[in-house]
């Protein structure tokens, strides 16, 4: 294996084919045999004598002829890295959260398409049972279900999912402030990424028309006593389920 080197002997690659050392010591580069590779090597410029160095703390530092040394542009690159790599883990295990109290992997690309229909449906009919609610209708009669019963229990999942949408993004966007307002490395480690449910939302009643036949079969929405919107580790946030 030939090892390649900069004229400051730094190691560059490898490669199993010698290469053209004219055409490296035409860039100042040069290179030398060498079979060990699971080690950081550099190379005497002159000598062409291959020295494995320790291995280093991190990609950021660098050998400095004697030890590795973090740069002040080095260090300042590295926190930058690590403040958008803390951003985005943050952010990710946000959604990963929300996919998993709501049992989004669940259900299949297609019906996830149809939630926000279904839960404009069901807030529009909370406001008024003669709103139109095409969507949650055929749902209903595919499934041969009543459509009102099936209409509350949507109305009360996309409650709970409006819930926890925005309980979680509140926290996210605390968690994102926090690592903004970081100053150091030790100041993003300290830094803690972790999501909870919300607390069991207010269920509101629907507005009643007295001579509308839809309203009077379904004149309240009965919270469960004592019931969260999404219980942790097993309820769902299933739109229309």
């Amino acid at each position: 294996m030939w090892q390649l080197f900069n004229s400051d002997g730094r190691w560059t690659g490898s490669c199993s084919i010698e290469p053209d050392h004219a055409d490296l010591a035409e860039r100042g580069d040069f290179a030398v045999r060498y079979d060990n590779t699971s080690a950081v090597l550099t190379a005497d410029p002159e000598t062409k004598e291959v020295t494995q160095l320790p291995s280093p703390p991190d990609a950021y530092h660098v050998w400095d002829g004697k030890t590795w040394m973090l740069t002040p542009e080095a260090a300042a690159r590295q926190f930058t890295d690590q403040k958008a790599a803390l951003l985005g883990q943050a952010a990710t295990a946000a959604q990963a959260f929300v996919n998993t109290a709501a049992d989004v992997d669940s259900v299949p690309d297609f019906e996830l398409q149809t939630w926000p229909l279904q839960s404009a449906e069901a807030l529009a009919w909370s406001d008024d049972p003669a709103a139109a609610t095409p969507v949650l209708d055929t749902i209903a009669a595919a499934r041969n279900i009543d459509r009102v019963a099936l209409i509350k229990k949507a109305l009360k999942k996309a409650r709970a999912y409006r819930l926890l949408t925005a309980h979680v993004a509140g926290q996210r966007q605390a968690i994102e402030a926090a690592i903004n307002a970081a100053a150091n490395l030790d100041a993003l480690d300290a830094v803690h990424i972790a999501y909870t449910l919300p607390a069991a939302p207010v269920i509101d009643t629907p507005a009643v028309q007295p001579n509308d036949e839809r309203a009077q079969n379904s004149a309240a929405i009965e919270a469960e006593s004592g019931s969260t919107a999404i219980e942790s580790g097993s309820g769902s946030a299933v739109i229309g389920d």
